[in-house]
């Protein structure tokens, strides 16, 4: 080997070396990991719950589904559940239904027509530890942290979406009604998305988070705008759960 080829040589594998040393140091973690925490609830939950517990729809969608025999696990599982559960209305989606839950959360699964219909809810969410830009005005500091609705892996869709939030302020009249009533039955951070297969509605109530997907055979299919999404989520019933 002459001189020039013996360099060439001992510059690759040294390279090499070099390459190695790189690629086999580890990055150091995150700084800013998500922490998980528990949604708290307060006063004017815990009453709120007591008084959905006595309305007569309730009474009657929980004898819909003692009187079934497919439903009855339904309405087992929902009351033994940390989490408010939340259910259609219509005691006809009621007979489709099926439940799955976990640790502080649940979701109901429906089926109306064509149409598939997810019901998420928790009692957990993740903190983020970068508090938000400070507001201008001096006498509001800012929050530290932000929440987000914390969900394991599920089929279909995720509870934390972002999407704009639904007031009645610029909208057409059927969204403004479809707020309107989302605020009467006591829902907060009304939040809609436009998905590939439909529409997703977040919201709180109860102390909990809560995800209503809708899946469709489109963003364009019937029943599934957004204001009948946010309709549909403020028509749901509390049947069972959250037990502090």
């Amino acid at each position: 080997m002459n001189i020039r080829a013996g360099a060439f040589a001992g510059g690759v594998i040294l390279a090499a070396a070099i390459t190695g040393v790189a690629t086999s140091q580890q990055q150091p973690p995150s700084p800013v990991a998500a922490s998980q925490v528990d949604l708290p609830r307060s006063r004017a939950d815990n009453a709120a719950i007591a008084a959905a517990q006595k309305e007569p729809l309730t009474a009657r969608l929980r004898g819909v589904l003692s009187q079934d025999p497919a439903s009855q696990r339904v309405l087992s599982v929902a009351d033994a559940s940390p989490v408010p559960v939340l259910v259609p209305a219509d005691p006809a989606l009621l007979r489709t239904a099926r439940i799955f839950t976990g640790d502080r959360h649940y979701m109901l699964v429906v089926q109306r027509g064509e149409q598939i219909i997810e019901i998420y809810g928790a009692t957990k969410a993740f903190q983020s530890p970068i508090a938000p830009a400070a507001q201008p005005a001096p006498t509001r500091p800012p929050t530290a942290g932000t929440l987000t609705a914390a969900r394991p892996a599920a089929p279909a869709s995720t509870i934390a979406r972002a999407g704009p939030r639904i007031t009645a302020a610029r909208v057409p009249p059927v969204a403004a009604r479809a707020a309107t009533q989302a605020r009467a039955e006591g829902l907060t951070n009304v939040r809609t998305e436009r998905t590939e297969y439909g529409v997703d509605v977040t919201f709180s109530r109860f102390g909990a988070a809560y995800n209503v997907s809708f899946i469709c055979g489109g963003p364009a299919a019937a029943g599934c705008t957004e204001a009948e999404a946010v309709a549909f989520a403020s028509s749901l019933q509390l049947i069972g759960g959250g037990a502090s």
